[in-house]
């Protein structure tokens, strides 16, 4: 199974989750691409971080870098983000909204401080036009930790 993870990263906790989850999919014997999608504008600092929430409360887009792998051209997506203000961050809503019609099979997940998960599942299942077959919420303390790897385990057994 050719397997796309693509996800939008700020401070690196969704970016970490993805490699972990790219190294045990690989370890299944799937073939397992990673998309980072980059927002170009810049979201440093206390303004940025502001910024990033309303722009997510209002659920606007954003431009991204060039994208290498479209999600067409695999047989699973999983779709990643932080959660902002209970929704997903404008850099993913910008890849699902213009690539609606291009996922054949999904699934989600959401690195966060302390909630909002399931809006943010709405979220992007509204926008890519898909129900994930499964579902993924992990704490930003978790992570740092390490405690994330025995859930990241059964998400990936789930698919």
């Amino acid at each position: 199974m050719k397997v796309l993870i693509s996800f939008y990263s700020r401070t690196g906790v969704t970016r970490t989750v993805a490699g972990d989850m790219r190294d045990i999919l690989i370890g299944k014997g799937m073939e397992c691409e990673i998309e980072d999608l980059l927002d170009k504008k810049n979201r440093d600092g206390k303004m940025g971080y502001l910024i990033a929430g309303k722009d997510a409360l209002t659920e606007k887009r954003t431009e991204i870098g060039d994208v290498k792998h479209e999600p067409k051209d695999y047989d699973l997506v999983i779709l990643g983000t932080p959660v902002w203000a209970g929704k997903m961050t404008p850099a993913l809503r910008t890849y699902t909204e213009t690539r609606k019609g291009q996922f054949q099979r999904t699934a989600f997940f959401c690195t966060h401080g302390g909630g909002g998960e399931s809006k943010t599942f709405d979220n992007i299942k509204d926008t890519c036009g898909r129900t994930p077959e499964s579902t993924l919420s992990l704490k930003d303390k978790d992570v740092a930790e390490k405690k994330h790897l025995a859930e990241l385990k059964k998400f990936v057994d789930s698919l």
